[in-house]
């Protein structure tokens, strides 16, 4: 019951904010009603499984405008895919110092908050390190949180709402069967700890049939907000002001290494990329910012933006993150931490 209010209160938040004209009116609407509700009444239940629903959705929604010509265009931009994905980390690496003298933490707990990996992943490999878990899930969910209010900022979107779906003359059922087989698939996937399944397995059925020759119908609006509001839950959900009030230092390495990481792609990397490939600078502010996958995915989808292209982006630097985080991770510090004393936790 818990759970289920809570996102009635998103939904709510999500629509008002879509009738004010704010920007991703309904990720930030519904964000900010997930935090209210749970920060007052409070939410008494796991929300995982909604922020998968909702990525599901967001992947599912993705496989819906995919196309043999898209598909070749994200191969072609697979070198610059790459090339963002490298500079983010690299800046990120150099942000690492700052944060870890601002947060007033280890060195190892700051190279796992500072890159722009996904939140799960760098929290878990934290707690096998022995670094602070509690540290790196609030950096790294300021950051998303960041990267989601700055987004329209930097594009100069000062409207909202959802772009109705167009007819492109495929088939509900194959988009349906994205959605069902997907699901499947991000179930087994899920079990052997791959890398987002619930994203990326719609979007792997999508390119399947896309390949195959059947054409796939975009996702109806009402399930688009759905997932929108579902996303937005999630990060509102992780916003507890228990956690900011205790860490206040962290917060504000968080907000500080975030922005600079954000304006460091929008404002830099985007820009060059542009000039190189010729995609537009939405595709790319987009795709480079570090937020997450559902996010980013899900805000291109709100905003009308290639969310294909921009999911391309996200996915290889995620995907390159995590492979390159445990050998960076012994030549940073040298060697893993030590297991601190119970007391110092307290």
């Amino acid at each position: 019951m818990s759970i289920a209010l809570g996102v009635m209160v998103s939904a709510l938040g999500g629509a008002v904010f879509t009738w004010l004209g704010v920007p991703l009116g309904w990720i930030l609407g519904a964000m900010a009603g997930a935090a209210i509700y749970g920060n007052t009444v409070g939410l008494s239940g796991k929300t995982r499984h909604l922020r998968r629903a909702g990525q599901l959705l967001v992947g599912t929604a993705t496989a819906g405008v995919l196309t043999p010509a898209l598909l070749a265009t994200m191969s072609d931009l697979l070198p610059a895919m790459i090339g963002a994905a490298i500079a983010a980390n690299a800046f990120g690496l150099l942000l690492a110092w700052p944060l870890a003298r601002i947060a007033g933490t280890d060195r190892t707990t700051a190279l796992l908050s500072a890159l722009p990996a996904g939140m799960a992943e760098m929290a878990s490999l934290a707690k096998q390190v022995n670094a602070r878990t509690e540290v790196v899930t609030v950096v790294h969910t300021l950051r998303v949180i960041l990267v989601v209010i700055c987004v329209p900022i930097f594009l100069g979107i000062s409207g909202s709402g959802t772009p109705a779906a167009v007819d492109n003359g495929g088939s509900m059922s194959a988009l349906f069967a994205c959605l069902g087989v997907g699901l499947v698939l991000a179930l087994l996937s899920d079990r052997i700890g791959l890398l987002n399944p619930y994203i990326i397995m719609p979007m792997l059925v999508g390119i399947l049939f896309v390949l195959g020759g059947f054409p796939i119908a975009q996702m109806p609006a009402l399930l688009l907000i759905t997932a929108q509001v579902l996303i937005g839950f999630s990060l509102g959900a992780r916003l507890d002001r228990k956690d900011l009030s205790r860490m206040p230092r962290a917060a504000l390495a968080g907000v500080l290494c975030g922005l600079a990481l954000i304006a460091f792609m929008a404002l830099t990397v985007a820009p060059v990329l542009t000039a190189i490939t010729g995609t537009d600078m939405a595709v790319l502010v987009l795709g480079t910012a570090p937020g997450g996958l559902g996010e980013m995915i899900a805000s291109a989808k709100a905003l009308g933006v290639a969310s294909a292209l921009v999911a391309g982006f996200q996915f290889v630097r995620s995907f390159l993150t995590n492979m390159i985080v445990p050998p960076l991770l012994l030549r940073f510090t040298g060697r893993p931490p030590k297991k601190r004393n119970s007391n110092e936790n307290r």
